[in-house]
């Protein structure tokens, strides 16, 4: 089993002996499902929230809301509706309650508003999931696996590793901030060029081997990644992990299609914003490193653990 995902053969198998009760657009690869019925159109998305004792109740409570958002955004949409099932940690006293306050400050600031909001104290582990968000928008998906083109050209926009440089503060100078965790910039930004960006898919656990695979499950193509070219987009403070940030947790950085007959225009877009991005190369069937199988555990968790 993949370490911070189930293993995508088992949720294949999963998804597969229950075609009958699976919508058809929940599928393994997307980071959104999505559903027209009639005239509505809907995106669906549901992931869990952290409270983790090394970080500050408002970091906490931005990268609840952060982590949620970013596989939906991916849509080109924002969510209109939250629905949340708050579980009290165990040991976090009344730090819990101010982080429920920043968690509806942060959704309050992206207009989300909550359907309905439980709690219960359920024993958990003292630092980990604190509950579960799960997000509902109302418009047409913008970027969609069912976009993509077979000519497409695909690219990693942001550094690699930014969510390990964060977790490892104060160990690295000048880390990021949780609000760095995020991808809704990004995508605020590519959806002026809307017409030639296809598919967006963020890059959290597993890293980039991670979406990688789980693109390649969807489109049947191969890509692979050099490892100098890894280092050049590498985030600050992780250098030491050398090739390990190809399976590293990646918030804040996400995987772009482009139309290749305008991929200038997408990449005019990032140079202009001084953005770090990579162009990955379409090579076999399989996902790659150096043209060889990769299959490190995620150094995210590895630090964490």
């Amino acid at each position: 089993m993949e370490i911070g995902k189930i293993g995508m053969n088992e949720i294949s198998k999963i998804l597969k002996r229950n075609r009958d009760t699976m919508l058809k657009s929940n599928v393994l690869g997307s980071d959104f499902s999505f559903l027209r019925h009639g005239p509505v159109d809907l995106v669906f998305k549901i992931e869990p929230m952290v409270f983790y004792k090394t970080l500050s109740v408002q970091d906490n409570g931005l990268l609840s809301v952060v982590f949620s958002i970013n596989d939906f955004v991916t849509s080109g949409t924002w969510p209109s509706i939250s629905m949340i099932d708050f579980e009290k940690p165990a040991s976090s006293g009344n730090d819990f309650f101010e982080y429920i306050n920043s968690v509806f400050r942060y959704l309050k600031e992206r207009r989300v508003q909550v359907a309905s909001g439980h709690t219960g104290s359920y024993g958990n582990l003292g630092y980990g999931v604190a509950g579960t968000m799960a997000l509902l928008g109302f418009k047409r998906q913008l970027f969609s696996f069912k976009r993509i083109r077979n000519d497409d050209s695909f690219y990693v926009l942001g550094n690699l590793g930014k969510e390990l440089s964060f977790f490892r503060r104060p160990r690295v100078k000048n880390s990021y901030k949780a609000i760095d965790l995020s991808i809704e910039k990004y995508i605020k930004e590519l959806l002026k060029i809307k017409e030639i960006v296809h598919y967006a898919h963020d890059i959290s656990e597993g890293g980039l081997v991670r979406a990688l695979k789980e693109i390649s499950a969807l489109t049947h193509f191969g890509f692979n990644v050099k490892s100098r070219e890894l280092n050049a987009i590498a985030a600050r403070g992780v250098e030491e992990y050398g090739s390990r940030i190809f399976s590293s947790s990646s918030s804040g950085s996400l995987v772009v299609s482009v139309y290749s007959r305008r991929k200038e225009e997408f990449e005019e877009l990032i140079k202009r914003n001084s953005w770090p991005f990579l162009e990955i190369e379409r090579r076999g069937k399989r996902v790659t490193l150096d043209n060889r199988a990769y299959n490190l555990k995620d150094s995210v968790l590895e630090f964490l653990s």
